[in-house]
């Protein structure tokens, strides 16, 4: 494992007692030599998060304990910066009376996130130990630096939707390969559904397996039920056919409908729009790299939708294309959400295991982490 060990050489404790008319003060000073110092050893100061590892040990840090000549309680706190900080606003890693902290992939994560690192971007941080009574008066103790290299993870920030309902593939259960709307990656309260619809009823599921959250018609708007309400109702496909759906969920509480609205209209192009053999992902961080696609799973209910569940990518970039191909071929550069256009750029991928859906229609795409 590897170990910081902040060397902070003794401190000496000096008591100046003034008596001064009926009143008497006592002031202590902390000291340290200026040639004390952080010596890390052995072993690299690189910590890499990932959604697996958050709840994990990093690093327990280290270091040796003031010696005072009056007894004194000394608190120390571990605090973390950017390497070109100057602490004023630093992250606090931990706190202890003792001389050790142990911190987490996720403590650490958090505190570069907060400090402005970017997700899958290594960038250096340093660590230093303060030390301090409950003196106000009394001086701390800093211990001299470390530096430490820090790649962050991102978690999920969004909420996804999925179909159920007799309108759709998957029919009025809550657990069925529900297919995802396609989040606008600019408003993420805004969902894009252009697809094949029966002439029937339909709602939209947060969570697949459970009834609620549950979004559907009300009001000429949108409601839900997250739980606490009473349930909307169904949105309708008046015949069967193409449709293209769209719905913003902006405000929507339990009691509101918000700024909410959706819509509903038919696409008739979408019914001669080519049908294609294979469709599947391709990229550095897919199984296959960039030499082969890896296939994905052709809806039988509307064949422009794909589908490939809990795929384990890497940090990298990826493309859909058809037919095992590069004649035709989707990309954007939004990462989790987005549109695809024909040699559009590589779509950003942070690691995970993901659920992966993709409309050949319009070329809109999602990738949802699988918890």
């Amino acid at each position: 494992m590897k170990k910081f060990s902040i060397l902070i050489l003794s401190f000496l404790a000096i008591a100046a007692i003034t008596s001064c008319d009926d009143n008497d003060s006592e002031e202590f000073n902390l000291n340290t030599n200026t040639a004390g110092e952080i010596t890390l050893s052995p072993g690299s100061g690189a910590f890499e998060v990932t959604e697996f590892n958050g709840d994990d040990l990093a690093e327990r840090f280290t270091w040796n304990a003031i010696s005072l000549e009056v007894p004194v309680q000394i608190d120390y706190t571990l605090q973390m910066d950017t390497e070109m900080g100057d602490y004023s606003a630093p992250q606090v890693l931990g706190a202890s009376t003792d001389t050790n902290v142990a911190v987490t992939y996720e403590t650490l994560n958090a505190a570069a996130v907060a400090l402005g690192g970017e997700a899958t971007v290594a960038s250096n941080y340093k660590l230093r130990v303060l030390a301090t009574t409950a003196d106000p008066a009394v001086n701390p103790v800093v211990s001299n630096e470390v530096t430490i290299i820090i790649t962050p993870f991102a978690a999920y920030p969004f909420s996804d939707l999925y179909l159920v309902g007799a309108a759709t593939e998957a029919g009025w259960s809550n657990d069925n390969n529900n297919p995802a709307l396609f989040r606008d990656p600019a408003n993420e309260t805004v969902y894009y559904y252009t697809g094949y619809f029966n002439g029937d009823e339909f709602k939209l599921l947060s969570t697949p397996g459970f009834w609620q959250p549950q979004y559907g018609e009300r009001n000429g708007a949108v409601g839900v039920n997250d739980g606490g309400g009473s349930d909307p109702n169904s949105f309708a496909a008046p015949a069967a056919g193409y449709y293209d759906f769209v719905v913003d969920v902006d405000g929507v509480t339990n009691s509101s409908e918000g700024a909410s609205s959706f819509s509903m209209t038919a696409n008739s192009a979408a019914a001669t729009a080519t049908t294609y053999m294979t469709v599947g992902i391709i990229g550095d961080s897919t199984p296959a790299g960039w030499g082969a696609s890896t296939a994905m799973n052709q809806s039988s209910f509307d064949p422009h939708k794909w589908s490939l569940r809990n795929v384990t990518l890497i940090s990298g970039e990826l493309k859909f294309r058809a037919n095992d191909d590069w004649a035709v071929n989707w990309g954007s550069d939004t990462e989790f959400s987005g549109q695809g256009t024909q040699d559009g750029p590589n779509v950003p991928i942070a690691p995970g295991a993901y659920d992966i859906f993709f409309n050949d229609l319009d070329g809109r795409y999602i990738l949802i982490p699988v918890q």
